[in-house]
């Protein structure tokens, strides 16, 4: 059944779309050589979630910044081809590629130009949600369309393009470490919470492709390794106050954000 023939005014969102949600992908335009701000699967991205209800629709991609809140949601649902809605709605290129085209397939989408998709669109309470997204004559806002695997895609800032998998009701943290291992309050604190622990995969794998992009430059191995172990120093010093564990890691993030 069609997405639309689910749509209820009254009721905001497809019930396809309720629940919890996770960033499993990050992706870029690679037909050009990098993005304003992000890279491909960008640890700051990666394995956030994102929580859709009838009432709310929220994220952590802002590090709970609330001001991106979308209240009393209502979607609207267009079908069209995919490559007509990334053309009219993603930036043509910048940088050195300024003509390069945004498709399905300078994304690494697994979909054909011409594939037919249903895409949904989201008025909030106060307007459209991230109304600052979309260029030119296209759709406007933080687009997205439910893939036939079951993937969500998401237009997201900085012409990013995220891939969602639905989390089940039941997940249960997974952070880089082994919670059964887990001794220090930090540690703990970070097990028992779904977004800490993602948080926490996010700085593992941004230290990782930090360590690997430094390789024959002029960065040093082992003083990014001294300032890991200093940051872990500095979160472990949060203990069990899980506010200050995730301002934290989203410091660390930008940090290793800034390594090439």
């Amino acid at each position: 059944m069609p997405l639309s023939a689910g749509l209820s005014h009254a009721a905001g969102l497809p019930a396809a779309l309720i629940g919890q949600w996770q960033v499993a992908e990050v992706h870029i335009n690679t037909f050009v050589s990098s993005s304003e701000n992000y890279h491909w699967n960008d640890g700051r991205l990666r394995w956030r979630i994102f929580h859709f209800s009838n009432q709310q629709i929220t994220d952590d991609t802002s590090y709970g910044n609330d001001t991106d809140e979308c209240d009393a949601p209502q979607a609207s649902i267009a079908r069209m081809s995919l490559q007509k809605l990334m053309s009219g709605s993603l930036a043509h290129g910048y940088g050195d590629a300024p003509d390069a085209q945004p498709s399905p397939e300078a994304y690494k989408l697994p979909a054909e130009p011409d594939q037919q998709v249903e895409v949904i669109s989201i008025r909030c309470k106060d307007g459209l949600w991230q109304s600052d997204l979309g260029v030119g004559d296209g759709v406007k806002g933080a687009w997205m369309y439910l893939a036939p695997g079951g993937q969500l895609i998401l237009r997201w800032g900085d012409e990013t393009i995220l891939v969602l998998d639905r989390l089940p009701a039941d997940a249960k943290p997974q952070p880089s470490f082994d919670c059964a291992k887990a001794s220090s309050p930090a540690e703990k604190t970070i097990c028992s919470s779904l977004q800490l622990a993602s948080f926490d995969r996010s700085v593992a794998r941004s230290y990782k492709v930090a360590r690997d992009d430094i390789k024959d430059t002029d960065y040093s191995p082992v003083k990014l390794a001294a300032e890991q172990r200093a940051w872990l120093h500095k979160r472990d010093a949060c203990g069990a106050d899980a506010s200050c564990l995730l301002k934290t890691m989203e410091q660390r993030l930008d940090e290793l954000a800034r390594y090439p």
